[in-house]
This record gives C-alpha cells, structure tokens and sequence, in this order.
C-alpha cells in the first residue's frame, strides 16, 4: 500500500515538472511571437507612411503644394509618371486632365526614373550575352611602335575609326552573363489602400492623418501620422500583451523613429 501510494506521489510530481517545464516554454516563446507580430505590422505601417510622404513629396514638385487628398495625390503622380514614359517630351509645364479637372504641372525630365526606383524593388537580371573579343595593333605615337591591345564589340568601332589603327590581329566570340537592374517589373502602384494604417489583424480599419503645417519661415510642411494609442493595446492569450507601440509621424521628410 505505501509502495503504491509513493508511485502515485512520483507520477504527480512527473506530472507537474512536466506542465511547469510547458508553462516556462509558453512563458518563453508567447511573448517571442507577440513581439515579432508588433514589428511586422510596426514595419508595415511605417513603410507605407513613407510611401505617402515620398508621393507628397513627388506632388509638391508637380504642383508647387501638398495635398491630403490621397485620391488626387495618387492619381496624378501616376497619371505623370505614365505621360513621360510614354512621350518622353512631355517635360516642363505641362496640363493633366484627371477626373474632371485641370492640372498645370512642372514636371522635371527625371520625374519618371525617380518614382519608378521610389516605388519599386530592385531586380537584378541576368542575360547570356555573346560577344567579340578583338587584337587589335594601334600605333603609339610616343614610341612610334605598334601596341596589342584587347577590345570588345562595343568597343570596336571607335578604335577602328582611329587614325593611329592598324589592324586586327584576332578575334573571338565568347558568352558571359550580364547583369542590369530593372525597376519597372517590381514597380508598384500607388492605391488608396496604403492610407490605412495597419495596427493588428482585428484593426486595421484606422487611417493616417495627413496634416499641411508651416514651418518658422511660413513654408508648407507635410506630415503623416500614425494614429497609435494604448486604447489599441490587445490581450492575447489570457495573460499577454500586444502592444503596438506609440503614434509616430514623419513631419516634412524627417521621420520620428530615426530620432531616436
């Protein structure tokens, strides 16, 4: 009978080193995935804060002022950015017609190239190139002696047309890979999705607040905040916090977090 009653005492124990080992695991690793699902939506936010910011800023240059009109600020960076890629003249001070209104913009060669590597991910493509490696001889004026050099294809032409050319030694057809950067298939488009700021998966139905300030010398200023408070704070779990932190803004390009 004792004997019994010790192995029921052994069995509750393992029981409880068990469940306490269990409890420290969850205490240990809960508050790891709460804390990583703060920053992803943290990050979210803030990218798109920046987003926005950056299309005000490409609006201040077409129009000479904010806007906290997202639809229009939207809108016309795009319909801007399409007009100079398709017509490359289409630079200076220029008319847009977008939704039942006139817009006289100043718009800069450059524009299209800047909002392309703003709203895109870079991709690097590779593409299998054949080439010509030419030996050619050119005369060296200083030593009136003939030099060997080593040229490509694209190259070719411009030594050729040399007064100081000779001739062609030899020439080779090699393949190798070439590297460019492309903006244009990763772009993204600017779409009225991105004035919501994201605070958790059971609230996201909040927006940016888009303010136009002055600064001391009266100049337009724009700002962007995110509109965070501790009323957002949610309890996951029983006994855990999520926290998404504190409100946070970008006022005319300077953003609050890196103040910090």
């Amino acid at each position: 009978m004792n004997q019994k009653l010790k192995n029921n005492k052994v069995g509750i124990l393992d029981w409880a080193i068990f469940i306490s080992i269990f409890v420290m695991a969850l205490m240990i690793f809960i508050p790891q995935i709460i804390w990583e699902e703060e920053d992803s939506f943290k990050k979210i936010r803030r990218d798109r804060m920046n987003i926005i910011s950056r299309a005000e800023d490409f609006y201040f240059e077409l129009m000479g002022e904010y806007t906290i009109d997202t639809n229009e600020l939207f809108s016309l960076v795009e319909a801007a950015t399409d007009s100079l890629i398709a017509d490359s003249l289409f630079t200076g001070k220029q008319k847009i017609f977008l939704n039942d209104k006139v817009y006289n913009v100043n718009v800069d060669p450059d524009f299209h190239i800047a909002v392309d590597t703003t709203f895109s991910s870079i991709e690097t493509l590779k593409y299998e190139v054949t080439d010509t490696i030419y030996t050619i001889s050119m005369l060296n004026n200083e030593t009136n002696l003939l030099d060997t050099i080593l040229i490509n294809s694209r190259l070719f032409n411009r030594y050729k047309n040399d007064e100081k050319f000779e001739e062609i030694i030899n020439s080779e057809s090699i393949d190798r890979l070439e590297k460019q950067s492309n903006y244009l298939r990763r772009r993204f488009h600017l779409s009225n999705d991105l004035i919501y700021c994201p605070i958790s998966d059971s609230n996201k139905n909040k927006k940016f607040i888009l303010e136009i300030e002055n600064n001391k010398d009266n100049d337009q200023i724009f700002k962007i905040t995110s509109p965070v408070s501790k009323k957002d704070r949610e309890l996951r779990y029983g006994i855990f916090r999520f926290n998404p932190g504190n409100e946070e803004y970008i006022l005319g390009g300077v953003k609050s977090w890196a103040e910090k």
